[in-house]
């Protein structure tokens, strides 16, 4: 394995989550980092995720999602239903202000993003390089 390599990857994992913790504070959210995973996750889909969804997608077990849905829920961020095909299920949906709070860090954070782009040119098959790049980081996400 390329150390050099990894550190670079490194560097760009601890400046993406930096970004992200920028956009958080910048919304006045007071969201923990797996809160806001949550919230990343639900909004994915408008008919809302599986509670053992979201914790494979963050992670965690279910006990410890559900008790960061339930955090988000009270905060009036997430809403839960049991599921028509199985009621053991409860599907999690943003509420409005769940929405609005995800698409106001999202926007935040595209603006940093992309003014990381404005100080770096990337010829064409970099572009592509790193499109590859994240790509291969799809299933962590």
């Amino acid at each position: 394995m390329n150390d050099e390599l990894v550190a670079v990857l490194e560097r760009l994992v601890v400046g993406s989550v930096a970004i992200t913790a920028r956009a958080i504070a910048a919304a006045d959210a007071e969201l923990t980092f797996m809160q806001w995973r949550v919230l990343l996750v639900v909004g994915e889909r408008a008919e809302g995720q599986a509670v053992g969804e979201i914790a494979a997608r963050i992670g965690a077990h279910a006990s410890p999602a559900s008790r960061v849905v339930s955090r988000l829920k009270r905060r009036g961020l997430v809403s839960t239903a049991k599921t028509d095909l199985d009621k053991r299920v409860v599907c999690v949906r943003l509420t409005e202000s769940g929405r609005g709070l995800r698409t106001c860090v999202l926007e935040q954070r595209g603006r940093d993003l992309a003014d990381v782009l404005q100080i770096v040119s990337m010829s064409p098959a970099e572009s592509e390089a790193l499109a590859r790049l994240a790509q291969a980081f799809e299933p962590f996400a």
